[in-house]
Protein backbone atom coordinates (compact mmCIF):
# COMPACT_ATOMS: atom_id res chain seq x y z
CA UNK A 1 0.00 0.00 0.00
CA UNK A 2 0.94 3.55 -0.94
CA UNK A 3 1.77 6.23 2.20
CA UNK A 4 -0.88 8.44 2.44
CA UNK A 5 -0.97 11.90 4.11
CA UNK A 6 -3.93 14.11 5.44
CA UNK A 7 -3.53 17.74 4.77
CA UNK A 8 -6.04 19.60 6.72
CA UNK A 9 -7.38 23.14 5.64
CA UNK A 10 -9.67 25.13 6.89
CA UNK A 11 -12.46 25.03 4.05
CA UNK A 12 -11.27 20.67 4.08
CA UNK A 13 -9.54 18.53 3.68
CA UNK A 14 -6.91 16.77 1.10
CA UNK A 15 -5.07 13.36 1.04
CA UNK A 16 -1.42 13.29 -0.82
CA UNK A 17 -0.74 9.51 -1.81
CA UNK A 18 2.93 9.41 -3.19
CA UNK A 19 3.03 6.58 -6.05
CA UNK A 20 5.54 6.41 -9.09
CA UNK A 21 5.01 9.19 -12.59
CA UNK A 22 3.13 6.98 -14.72
CA UNK A 23 0.53 5.37 -11.79
CA UNK A 24 -0.04 8.83 -10.63
CA UNK A 25 -1.00 10.25 -14.20
CA UNK A 26 -3.09 7.61 -14.75
CA UNK A 27 -4.92 7.64 -11.52
CA UNK A 28 -5.56 11.74 -12.06
CA UNK A 29 -6.80 10.91 -15.58
CA UNK A 30 -8.99 7.96 -14.67
CA UNK A 31 -10.53 10.34 -11.51
CA UNK A 32 -10.50 13.43 -13.44
CA UNK A 33 -12.98 11.45 -16.27
CA UNK A 34 -15.02 10.06 -13.64
CA UNK A 35 -15.93 13.70 -12.53
CA UNK A 36 -18.77 14.37 -14.82
CA UNK A 37 -20.47 10.86 -13.92
CA UNK A 38 -22.73 9.37 -11.18
CA UNK A 39 -19.89 7.03 -10.06
CA UNK A 40 -18.43 7.72 -6.96
CA UNK A 41 -15.37 7.88 -7.09
CA UNK A 42 -12.60 10.46 -4.69
CA UNK A 43 -12.38 14.28 -6.62
CA UNK A 44 -8.98 14.60 -7.47
CA UNK A 45 -7.13 17.68 -6.90
CA UNK A 46 -3.44 17.63 -8.47
CA UNK A 47 -0.75 15.89 -9.51
CA UNK A 48 2.56 16.74 -7.90
CA UNK A 49 5.97 15.39 -9.83
CA UNK A 50 9.37 14.90 -7.90
CA UNK A 51 12.18 14.66 -10.67
CA UNK A 52 14.33 12.10 -9.38
CA UNK A 53 18.02 13.51 -9.03
CA UNK A 54 19.32 10.18 -10.66
CA UNK A 55 18.22 9.49 -14.56
CA UNK A 56 18.24 5.85 -13.62
CA UNK A 57 15.59 5.84 -10.74
CA UNK A 58 11.77 5.97 -11.73
CA UNK A 59 10.43 9.84 -11.23
CA UNK A 60 7.94 9.43 -8.51
CA UNK A 61 4.92 11.82 -7.30
CA UNK A 62 1.85 12.92 -5.42
CA UNK A 63 -1.48 12.30 -6.06
CA UNK A 64 -4.09 15.02 -4.17
CA UNK A 65 -7.45 14.36 -3.80
CA UNK A 66 -10.55 15.30 -1.73
CA UNK A 67 -10.79 13.83 1.65
CA UNK A 68 -14.40 11.60 1.68
CA UNK A 69 -16.02 12.91 4.88
CA UNK A 70 -17.12 10.66 7.04
CA UNK A 71 -15.93 7.50 5.88
CA UNK A 72 -13.95 4.70 6.31
CA UNK A 73 -11.95 1.76 5.25
CA UNK A 74 -13.57 -2.43 4.78
CA UNK A 75 -11.00 -3.32 7.91
CA UNK A 76 -13.47 -0.86 10.44
CA UNK A 77 -16.35 -1.84 8.67
CA UNK A 78 -15.17 -5.41 9.40
CA UNK A 79 -13.79 -5.01 13.10
CA UNK A 80 -17.35 -3.18 13.94
CA UNK A 81 -19.50 -5.10 16.01
CA UNK A 82 -22.56 -5.44 13.56
CA UNK A 83 -20.23 -6.59 10.69
CA UNK A 84 -22.90 -9.43 10.52
CA UNK A 85 -25.88 -7.43 9.75
CA UNK A 86 -24.10 -4.85 7.14
CA UNK A 87 -21.72 -7.83 5.38
CA UNK A 88 -25.08 -7.76 2.82
CA UNK A 89 -25.29 -4.10 2.18
CA UNK A 90 -21.20 -4.18 1.99
CA UNK A 91 -21.23 -6.87 -0.57
CA UNK A 92 -24.16 -5.16 -2.67
CA UNK A 93 -22.52 -1.64 -2.49
CA UNK A 94 -18.84 -2.98 -4.19
CA UNK A 95 -21.33 -4.88 -6.50
CA UNK A 96 -22.80 -1.56 -7.48
CA UNK A 97 -19.96 0.63 -7.86
CA UNK A 98 -18.34 -2.50 -10.26
CA UNK A 99 -21.81 -1.88 -12.27
CA UNK A 100 -21.51 2.29 -11.91
CA UNK A 101 -17.79 1.90 -13.17
CA UNK A 102 -18.06 -0.31 -15.97
CA UNK A 103 -21.58 1.85 -17.15
CA UNK A 104 -19.34 4.23 -17.36
CA UNK A 105 -16.55 2.57 -19.57
CA UNK A 106 -14.20 2.03 -16.71
CA UNK A 107 -12.10 -1.12 -16.74
CA UNK A 108 -10.71 -0.83 -13.01
CA UNK A 109 -8.20 -3.63 -13.20
CA UNK A 110 -7.39 -3.82 -9.35
CA UNK A 111 -11.13 -3.98 -7.58
CA UNK A 112 -10.01 -5.03 -4.04
CA UNK A 113 -12.11 -4.10 -0.69
CA UNK A 114 -8.67 -1.81 0.55
CA UNK A 115 -9.09 0.29 -2.53
CA UNK A 116 -12.80 1.36 -1.51
CA UNK A 117 -13.68 3.70 1.29
CA UNK A 118 -17.39 3.21 2.53
CA UNK A 119 -19.69 5.61 3.86
CA UNK A 120 -23.17 4.84 5.80
CA UNK A 121 -25.79 6.35 3.62
CA UNK A 122 -29.37 6.99 5.70
CA UNK A 123 -29.60 2.69 5.93
CA UNK A 124 -27.43 1.50 3.06
CA UNK A 125 -23.57 1.66 2.84
CA UNK A 126 -22.25 3.31 0.12
CA UNK A 127 -18.58 2.16 -2.37
CA UNK A 128 -16.69 4.62 -3.32
CA UNK A 129 -13.41 4.17 -5.58
CA UNK A 130 -10.25 5.78 -4.14
CA UNK A 131 -7.72 3.90 -6.03
CA UNK A 132 -7.31 4.44 -10.23
CA UNK A 133 -3.83 3.21 -10.76
CA UNK A 134 -4.65 0.58 -12.97
CA UNK A 135 -8.11 1.76 -14.31
CA UNK A 136 -8.60 2.59 -17.98
CA UNK A 137 -11.84 4.08 -19.62
CA UNK A 138 -13.19 3.30 -22.70
CA UNK A 139 -16.31 3.73 -25.06
CA UNK A 140 -17.66 1.05 -23.97
CA UNK A 141 -16.19 -2.15 -22.39
CA UNK A 142 -16.30 -5.68 -23.88
CA UNK A 143 -17.60 -8.70 -21.90
CA UNK A 144 -14.13 -9.88 -21.58
CA UNK A 145 -12.53 -7.20 -19.52
CA UNK A 146 -15.91 -6.94 -17.19
CA UNK A 147 -15.39 -10.68 -16.77
CA UNK A 148 -11.67 -9.90 -16.15
CA UNK A 149 -12.23 -7.31 -13.83
CA UNK A 150 -14.58 -9.77 -11.71
CA UNK A 151 -12.16 -12.27 -11.84
CA UNK A 152 -9.54 -9.76 -10.42
CA UNK A 153 -11.95 -8.47 -7.39
CA UNK A 154 -12.59 -12.23 -6.38
CA UNK A 155 -9.20 -13.23 -6.46
CA UNK A 156 -8.43 -9.92 -4.17
CA UNK A 157 -11.42 -10.33 -1.97
CA UNK A 158 -10.24 -13.82 -0.89
CA UNK A 159 -6.83 -12.02 -0.14
CA UNK A 160 -8.38 -9.35 1.86
CA UNK A 161 -10.40 -11.65 3.78
CA UNK A 162 -7.43 -13.81 4.54
CA UNK A 163 -5.39 -11.18 6.21
CA UNK A 164 -8.11 -10.05 8.40
CA UNK A 165 -8.46 -14.16 9.47
CA UNK A 166 -4.77 -14.12 10.14
CA UNK A 167 -5.03 -10.77 11.84
CA UNK A 168 -7.89 -12.02 14.47
CA UNK A 169 -6.35 -15.49 14.89
CA UNK A 170 -8.61 -16.85 12.80
CA UNK A 171 -8.15 -20.45 10.76
CA UNK A 172 -8.20 -19.43 7.11
CA UNK A 173 -10.74 -22.66 6.76
CA UNK A 174 -13.05 -19.79 8.85
CA UNK A 175 -12.45 -16.98 6.35
CA UNK A 176 -15.66 -15.61 4.73
CA UNK A 177 -13.65 -16.87 1.28
CA UNK A 178 -16.74 -16.44 -0.30
CA UNK A 179 -17.62 -12.43 -0.28
CA UNK A 180 -15.99 -12.14 -3.51
CA UNK A 181 -17.93 -14.98 -5.32
CA UNK A 182 -21.30 -13.03 -3.80
CA UNK A 183 -19.87 -9.96 -5.02
CA UNK A 184 -19.30 -11.15 -8.42
CA UNK A 185 -23.35 -12.82 -8.22
CA UNK A 186 -25.01 -9.33 -6.78
CA UNK A 187 -22.65 -7.84 -9.69
CA UNK A 188 -24.22 -9.82 -12.52
CA UNK A 189 -27.99 -9.37 -11.00
CA UNK A 190 -27.49 -5.40 -11.11
CA UNK A 191 -26.04 -5.75 -14.52
CA UNK A 192 -28.53 -7.67 -16.07
CA UNK A 193 -31.07 -5.27 -14.27
CA UNK A 194 -29.30 -2.40 -15.23
CA UNK A 195 -28.98 -3.14 -19.20
CA UNK A 196 -31.38 -5.62 -20.25
CA UNK A 197 -34.59 -4.44 -22.24
CA UNK A 198 -37.58 -4.15 -20.83
CA UNK A 199 -40.70 -5.48 -23.18
CA UNK A 200 -43.76 -3.63 -22.41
Amino acid sequence: PHQRRLVVYPDGTDVLKEVPQRAAHRDYSVLRELEGTRVPAVVPVGRVVDRSIDPAEERSAALITKYADFSFSYRELLEGVGFGRRRRQMLAAVAGLLVELHLAGCYWGDCSLSNVLYKYDAMAIEAIMVDAETASMHNELSTGQREEDLEIMIVNVAGGMSDIAASQDVDIDHADLALGEEISSWYRWLWNEATSDIVI
